[in-house]
């Protein structure tokens, strides 16, 4: 929650600047709340809107069981390592 506004912010950074495909590394996060969850979740909304989508790595046991309890794993792309979602843009 702490640092979700700072992260709403960079996403429309990106977005402005055309980017539809990101790529979002979240093996530093050990904790995501149900704000952190919205963000992401609008990110993949607004990236598939424009034609792209959000892939997530690298997410830590307690992120991946959050995602898993509330079926995020089922609508989003979510990859073990960077290289694993990179290669599934192929």
């Amino acid at each position: 929650m702490a640092t979700v506004h700072d992260v709403r912010r960079a996403l429309s950074s990106i977005f402005d600047r055309g980017q539809s495909r990101l790529l979002i590394d979240l093996n530093a996060v050990a904790y995501i709340d149900s704000s952190g969850m919205g963000t992401l979740i609008a990110a993949m909304k607004q990236a598939r809107a424009a034609g792209g989508d959000v892939r997530l790595c690298g997410l830590q046991d307690d992120v991946r069981a959050i995602f898993e309890m509330t079926r995020v794993v089922q609508a989003m792309s979510i990859h073990p390592t960077r290289q694993e979602a990179l290669a599934s843009w192929r």
